[in-house]
């Protein structure tokens, strides 16, 4: 099989292509290739931004070369990290156009409902809830607490879910966020334009700068934005002329917020019509030197725009900008009545809250916090932990762990073995003792361990006083 095939146009026919590029005469040919520029019989994938470039390109013929060759390349690497699951039924097949990871889903088997996002947007309920009273309405059996119930067979593909889960639980199978940072390497140096790859592609002259990419646009959210925008070191141009999701359209408000205080110009450029598209791939410039972080280890879509955001700050200050509706960040508070029982810690999926067991503190980044509020909804303590959705603080102290509470272990009173943080016995310890009214035994085996409690309990010739001191 090939791997790339440019069929001949001829309207065009002095393209110059470089060697690796197959060129064929006949579009009405049966060529086995991974892409190609039309749709030949036996094409994985048609790159629609070929011909495009082709004919709106104000590039010469050597720069033309280049981008088309840079073309193939991205269709190539969508191809190989393509994870979209076909399965056959008895009216034909049906597509997984997502794929869905429950361990950082901020709705999955939590006690109270934190999440849902991706319900609420999808338009066809190939996304639901389902938790006791939804599931007791409806006559259906829900035995847990609360999961999604998915069906890919009435999925439309709209993309929206995407864009708006905090954590990345729901991960695009056409288009993955690791295939997207291995694509905007490709666009190092180019305004990059971003349109939708349903659409009829628009008739307007292009400038030697401009590389198109057509994408489900829906899918776009801040992390993958932030990405192309960081490898190609440019603003972006997306036209939409059907509209966007409210997670593309929240990760857009966003960046170009952030970018606004940084560099004091927005990200994005969003046109919906010829004119705007015209106007904003005239104005669109590079804004920074190109960035590829290290390859780091990240367990949500936080993680990966943390360390892109963190970049891009640097060690300055530039103030903060506000949390939305549905793109939410923000912060935890918690006061002195702590006792470091990390029922907050164990609630928390994205690891925003932790512990340092040898310091015994109680750690929160607040720039991998998706803002649910499990944490707050599972703390023991009344008025305690408090979450604040108040946005993004875009200084270095951001993106680090900072200690929210801090105890000392609480050593058995008999024997000297750790039983507990100070805090947690002492309110134990505050709790019971009335209860036992004056029962000195009773009251010292509150300070013991297991094995020391017996002792306490059952030999006479013990000192109790000395223990209680």
């Amino acid at each position: 099989m090939l791997e790339f095939v440019y069929a001949k146009n001829p309207a065009y026919p002095d393209v110059v292509l470089h060697d690796h590029i197959e060129v064929v005469e006949n579009v009405e040919l049966d060529v086995e290739c991974v892409v190609a520029n039309v749709p030949l019989q036996g094409a994985k994938r048609v790159a629609r931004e070929v011909n495009f470039l082709v004919e709106q390109s104000t590039q010469s013929s050597l720069e033309l070369a280049q981008s088309l060759s840079l073309l193939y390349e991205v269709h190539g690497l969508q191809f190989d990290f393509d994870a979209t699951k076909h399965t056959p039924t008895q009216e034909g097949s049906f597509s997984e156009f997502f794929s869905y990871n429950k361990e950082v889903c901020q709705y999955h088997q939590r006690r109270v409902e934190c999440c849902g996002k991706c319900s609420e947007v999808c338009p066809t309920q190939a996304i639901t809830k389902l938790d006791p009273q939804i599931a007791h309405s409806q006559g259906l059996i829900c035995e847990d607490n609360r999961h999604l119930v998915i069906n890919h067979q009435i999925c439309i593909d709209c993309g929206k879910c995407i864009s708006v889960c905090p954590s990345g639980s729901l991960s695009y199978s056409g288009f993955s966020l690791e295939c997207m940072q291995e694509v905007a390497k490709l666009y190092k140096g180019y305004v990059p334009l971003l349109m939708d790859h349903k659409v009829d592609l628009p008739l307007i002259p292009l400038k030697k700068e401009v590389l198109p990419l057509c994408l489900n646009l829906n899918i776009l959210e801040q992390v993958a934005l932030l990405t192309l925008l960081q490898e190609s070191g440019s603003q972006i141009v997306i036209y939409a002329p059907q509209g966007l999701g409210v997670g593309t359209l929240e990760s857009i408000i966003l960046l170009n917020a952030i970018y606004v205080k940084i560099y004091q110009k927005e990200a994005i450029l969003l046109a919906s019509h010829a004119e705007e598209l015209r106007a904003c791939l005239q104005n669109a410039q590079s804004l920074a030197t190109p960035f590829s972080p290290p390859n780091i280890p990240a367990r949500t879509k936080r993680d990966l725009f943390a360390q892109r955001l963190k970049h891009a700050i640097g060690e300055g200050d530039y103030g903060s900008v506000p949390s939305a509706s549905f793109i939410r960040y923000g912060h935890v508070e918690i006061n002195s009545n702590c006792t470091l029982c990390l029922s907050c810690v164990g609630a928390c999926n994205t690891n925003a809250l932790s512990v340092d067991g040898n310091a015994y503190t109680l750690l929160f980044n607040p720039s991998l916090c998706t803002t649910c509020g499990y944490c707050e909804a599972t703390c023991p303590e009344k008025d305690c932990l408090h979450l604040e959705r108040d946005g993004i603080a875009l200084n270095p102290a951001y993106f680090a762990p900072k200690v929210m509470a801090q105890d000392s272990l609480f050593a058995c009173k008999m024997c000297g073995k750790p039983i507990g943080t100070t805090k947690s016995v002492q309110k134990i310890a505050a709790i019971m003792t009335p209860k036992f009214q004056g029962d000195a035994r009773r009251i010292a085996a509150l300070y013991a361990c297991a094995d020391c409690k017996v002792k306490i309990m059952l030999e006479d010739m013990l000192d109790i006083n000395s223990i209680l001191k």
